[in-house]
């Protein structure tokens, strides 16, 4: 309405007479003006909004916290640092949505003095599955497929007696009794066997699930490939391509990335050393036959150096289960999506119903020694699991907690972890490259520590 009342005014302008122009110039240029500055007023505020953080910076006891009890958060990271139980920390803790606490500890390449910073990126590993799964519920928000949907609908390699009955809500609750992954020894040789994502998941299509679909949980890094792949298949564009438009470019995730990024990519350099504890290492050689036996993870000290971003990328294609690199910040904007009902800023990606669904409890979360290598000779049922999201619950706890009901995030094996807790407008962020360590969860009780109000 604005714009086409200014260019019929500018239309009238050319029209006149060049004695006409002299003298209306001065009113016609007013009344331009006015509209500009009329049209400018409606759309800055939006734009400006559409661009700004969620998050301000507050004093603790603003939002019911204790300054003192956050400083003994970090002081209590710093000692993991010290005593070896880490190599280096990033925390970030969010309270109606005020920042309250973000610092950076310990190192981000200990062999080459490179402390730690708020915004080193990191590999997020298993926190890349929340994404996938909000790119499978974009899809079923826009009628293009159903949960129940039979994954053989979409992939022809799994239209066989062994895959035809796996559906895509089995993906997304772990309850499709596809394998967790291979042998450790052979994992990232076997993912460079394959020149595509699609390639990958159809070959895991003939092969089957070990498991009869929708009778056990089996976490699973393949299953969420096969939900990458299903993305790919009904959007018509890459999965990757498909959650940087529909959610990392929304998010404002900027220095979000994946595993295949390219070597010019200069976001790299940012990227932390990823570090195992040898004695992790140890109890993984033991289980594939190549160590003695008696060794236990998670013991401080001894870290053997893993992965650093010279050695990127570590596929030919993007990993839908573990192929996300972020930092703290922009993974809170995604938490706070979540949080907020799926609304970010100005824009709704996902309705808060289906939030609602994605992080209510679905299947029970079991910790299984044989395919995690965490708990030996155990099998433990820990909490539940939504659509692609970890979710604590009061029914069972194997590690009793401070941390809410309805809580939900998740983690990575390499030490990242992330948690929204609704009850106390929460969202706290740990992210550690020390695959093995034993922390987090003490972690989650020093923040819920610190809430006094």
């Amino acid at each position: 309405m604005i714009i086409s009342l200014m260019a019929n005014l500018l239309k009238d302008c050319v029209s006149e007479s060049l004695q006409e122009e002299k003298m209306k110039q001065g009113k016609y240029l007013f009344v331009f003006s006015f509209f500009l500055a009329l049209a400018l007023s409606f759309q800055l505020p939006v734009l400006a909004q559409e661009h700004a953080s969620p998050f301000s910076q507050s004093s603790p006891e603003d939002v019911g916290m204790s300054s003192e009890r956050l400083r003994h958060v970090v002081n209590t990271v710093q000692e993991w640092v010290n005593n070896d139980e880490i190599v280096g920390a990033i925390m970030l803790v969010i309270r109606h949505d005020k920042v309250v606490l973000h610092e950076a500890v310990g190192w981000s390449d200990r062999e080459k003095n490179i402390p730690m910073e708020r915004g080193t990126i990191v590999q997020m590993r298993s926190m890349t599955k929340p994404l996938t799964g909000t790119a499978v519920l974009m899809l079923m928000e826009e009628g293009r497929l159903l949960l129940d949907d039979k994954v053989s609908q979409y992939l022809p390699s799994f239209d066989n007696p062994r895959s035809k009955n796996i559906t895509v809500y089995q993906l997304l609750t772990h309850t499709s009794g596809l394998p967790g992954d291979l042998r450790v020894s052979s994992l990232f040789s076997q993912r460079k066997r394959y020149a595509s994502l699609r390639e990958d998941v159809d070959q895991l299509g003939r092969m089957g699930p070990l498991l009869e679909p929708g009778t056990d949980f089996q976490y699973s890094d393949r299953g969420s490939r096969v939900l990458g792949a299903l993305v790919e298949e009904i959007s018509g564009m890459p999965a990757d391509e498909f959650i940087q438009k529909r959610i990392l470019d929304p998010l404002q995730m900027k220095d979000s990335f994946f595993n295949h990024t390219r070597p010019e990519d200069q976001r790299r350099s940012r990227i932390a050393t990823a570090y195992r504890a040898r004695a992790l290492g140890a109890l993984i050689e033991e289980r594939e036959g190549i160590a003695p036996k008696g060794f236990s993870p998670g013991e401080p000290g001894n870290w053997d150096r893993r992965f650093d971003n010279s050695e990127f990328p570590l596929a030919q294609y993007f990993w839908p289960s573990a192929g996300l690199l972020s930092t703290a910040m922009d993974y809170a904007n995604f938490m706070s999506m979540m949080l907020h009902g799926g609304r970010f800023g100005t824009r709704q990606l996902l309705s808060p119903a289906t939030v609602k669904l994605a992080t209510s409890p679905h299947s029970e979360y079991v910790y299984d020694a044989a395919s995690l290598f965490v708990l030996r000779n155990q099998r433990e049922t820990w909490r539940f699991y939504g659509l692609h999201w970890r979710v604590l619950t009061d029914k069972y706890r194997l590690i009793p907690g401070l941390a809410s009901s309805g809580s939900f995030g998740h983690g990575g094996v390499l030490g990242t972890h992330a948690w929204a807790d609704p009850q106390q407008d929460l969202i706290f962020i740990y992210l550690t490259q020390s695959r093995g360590h034993q922390t987090r969860w003490r972690f989650v009780n020093l923040v819920h520590a610190a809430i006094v109000e």
